[in-house]
């Protein structure tokens, strides 16, 4: 997988939008989060793809600028070490990969496919094939098929795909 660094890398954090809270995954629920400001971050220090964001004194989220989740469930063993039961993170033992609490869509406007310039970026990234290209040309996110791992988002060169969270 290609990360976006380099020359992409200045400009989404000179020019890239700002993302929302991106919960990581394998959160039990919101009331569980209270826990992590308490918490050195072995999570954020765990991830191989390093997307994980801890300050001190926050809750760690997600962050797709360089790369996307690949569900590895580090973090959760991380926090698991941690906690124990009553970790905020839990490990989920399915074959499936697991769901990031946000949606995720296309602003027609920016992305350069719906401009009718030739470009499948975010459909290239995505391994769960959510990226559905109506007509051709201009891509959807289908949300049933999409885990909102930010693949797609780490790819996009013109940084047309929002992410935000839903976890409530």
């Amino acid at each position: 997988m290609q990360k976006r660094g380099g020359i992409f890398g200045v400009f989404s954090a000179t020019f890239g939008r700002k993302a929302d809270f991106i919960p990581l995954p394998y959160v039990k629920n919101l009331h569980a989060l209270h826990k992590c400001v308490q918490c050195e971050g072995k999570c954020a220090t765990s991830c191989p793809e390093h997307i994980i964001i801890k300050n001190a004194n926050s809750t760690p989220y997600l962050n797709f600028m360089i790369a996307g989740c690949v569900f590895c469930e580090q973090c959760a063993h991380a926090c698991q070490e941690l906690w124990g039961d009553e970790a905020p993170l839990e490990i989920v033992h399915t074959q499936q990969p697991s769901a990031i609490a946000a949606k995720v869509s296309i602003d027609p406007l920016t992305c350069l496919a719906w401009q009718k310039t030739l470009c499948m970026s975010c459909k290239d990234a995505c391994g769960e094939n959510a990226v559905i290209f109506s007509g051709g040309l201009y891509p959807e996110i289908d949300l049933g098929r999409c885990s909102a791992c930010g693949l797609c988002y780490a790819r996009c060169p013109s940084f047309s795909i929002t992410i935000k969270g839903t976890l409530t």
